[in-house]
């Protein structure tokens, strides 16, 4: 197991993370390192499915991260329509702009925001980045997402939480 991995999965062991789990902000689906998938629930009062499924790459972890809204049913982004929605459209976070959050925590979007202050400062990990897409989730302007609750239920396998046991 590569150092990348090892120190994600430190970070899935934490206090933090399972606070995070035990206050329903976000659930560890399955992990295929360098990606790894969460669920996370949609805003109680609002319409929608009961979760949506995050795709995270965690290549270079602990360095910044991408991801996005997964459909598990057909294993690709989750569709710009399907998305968490408020009156004007997809929330910003998860536009059609690229193959990642719209937001500069994103590794793949920091170029979109020159001169912003840096996102992901030394110590950050994968709590602040999952914290940061539970509040995407949950802004106030949601109203609704049209994505079926199967889009976030991956195909029963293992979770594979533990790392591979030494040869």
């Amino acid at each position: 197991m590569n150092t990348d991995e090892t120190a994600l999965r430190r970070d899935l062991q934490g206090a933090r993370f399972k606070v995070g789990v035990l206050r329903k902000r976000w659930e560890l689906v399955r992990i295929r390192f360098p990606l790894v998938w969460f669920r996370i629930p949609k805003p109680r009062d609002k319409a929608g499915p009961p979760h949506f499924l995050l795709r995270v790459d965690a290549t270079d972890y602990p360095g910044a991260l991408t991801a996005q809204l997964w459909d598990a049913r057909d294993n690709k982004a989750l569709a710009p329509e399907l998305r968490p929605s408020g009156a004007a459209g997809p929330l910003l976070a998860f536009s059609n702009w690229s193959q990642c959050l719209y937001h500069p925590i994103d590794r793949l979007a920091r170029s979109h925001w020159p001169g912003h202050p840096e996102p992901w400062p030394a110590g950050s990990d994968i709590n602040d980045f999952l914290e940061t897409v539970h509040g995407f989730i949950h802004d106030p302007t949601y109203l609704q997402s049209s994505a079926p609750a199967a889009s976030a239920e991956l195909p029963a396998e293992p979770l594979e939480t533990d790392p591979p046991a030494a040869a």
